[in-house]
């Protein structure tokens, strides 16, 4: 392993991520720095986020827009519940 390795990531559980989904606001524009701070009251690492927004954008629970003047991200939550892929049965 070469010192320029990066850490492992905790990779969360679907019931960590469908509460942290949950936590955002409903319909409602927020910048990440704000759904960071929601993904902490969860008891969840900050570092986390990114693994909470890939994962509701891929469900359709999540969507993201950036400013390109400002540099800021945004995501809002577009459903009521956190989607999960029932798997096919063969």
């Amino acid at each position: 392993m070469s010192s320029h390795a990066s850490p492992a990531r905790a990779l969360l559980s679907p019931a960590q991520i469908d509460a942290a989904l949950m936590r955002l606001p409903y319909e409602e524009w927020i910048v990440m720095p704000a759904a960071a701070a929601h993904v902490q009251e969860l008891g969840l690492p900050r570092e986390s986020l990114t693994q909470v927004i890939r994962t509701g954008r891929r469900r359709g629970v999540l969507r993201t827009k950036k400013e390109p003047d400002l540099r800021l991200f945004w995501v809002m939550r577009i459903a009521e519940e956190p989607y999960r892929r029932v798997p096919a049965i063969v």
